[in-house]
């Protein structure tokens, strides 16, 4: 099994091998609380920068989902707009992500 900081700095790379210029990634939930199990999974947010996202900006999730197969773990990748993102900046979701996240890129 790889160690957390092997596994993020896997992230960082795929990050920065696939993701556009000015988008950022952000680590969230209890792998960025420290608050993690054996087998709690990873959950990344992936913010682009535009102000709308396009049925093909959801394949920027895919080489995240790869990796974590390759090294036997679950990275569960969300996506979304800049925009987008924080026209939701009145829910929970939200609110528990800004709280918590770790800034990968």
């Amino acid at each position: 099994m790889a160690s957390n900081e092997y596994i993020i700095d896997s992230i960082k790379k795929v990050a920065r091998e696939t993701l556009p210029p000015k988008s950022s990634l952000l680590l969230f939930g209890s792998r960025a609380r420290h608050e993690e199990h054996a087998n709690s999974d990873w959950d990344i947010l992936i913010l682009l920068d535009k102000p709308q996202l396009t049925s093909e900006d959801y394949e920027y999730a895919y080489p995240f989902r790869v990796l974590g197969w390759d090294m036997n773990e679950e990275i569960n990748p969300q996506v979304y707009s800049k925009k987008e993102w924080e026209g939701y900046s009145y829910t929970p979701f939200y609110m528990n992500v800004e709280q918590d996240k770790m800034v990968l890129i």
